[in-house]
């Protein structure tokens, strides 16, 4: 019996590929664990995102890539639904 261990994906982890351009390896949350965070239920705040967002090197491409591709969470620091934002 062998034991595997899980590893936790990240934020960074998941963005495409294929649009990285090396943007994304200067992203303030670049392995960020708190996966929730990133994705808040529309009565949640998301004031711990925007603070990562407030500081990252990276803000305005990340806001245009989620509305360019279709995103939904918090990109940028602005809340985004299949591309839309709905929350400043």
């Amino acid at each position: 019996m062998t034991n595997t261990a899980v590893q936790e994906l990240t934020l960074a982890d998941l963005l495409p590929i294929s649009d990285s351009k090396d943007y994304w390896q200067h992203a303030a949350c670049k392995g960020d664990p708190n996966h929730d965070a990133w994705f808040p239920y529309p009565s949640q705040d998301f004031d711990y995102a925007r603070t990562i967002c407030a500081g990252c090197p990276i803000r305005r491409e990340c806001g245009d890539f989620a509305s360019r591709t279709g995103q939904s969470g918090v990109w940028g620091g602005h809340e985004y639904d299949r591309g839309n934002l709905i929350r400043d």
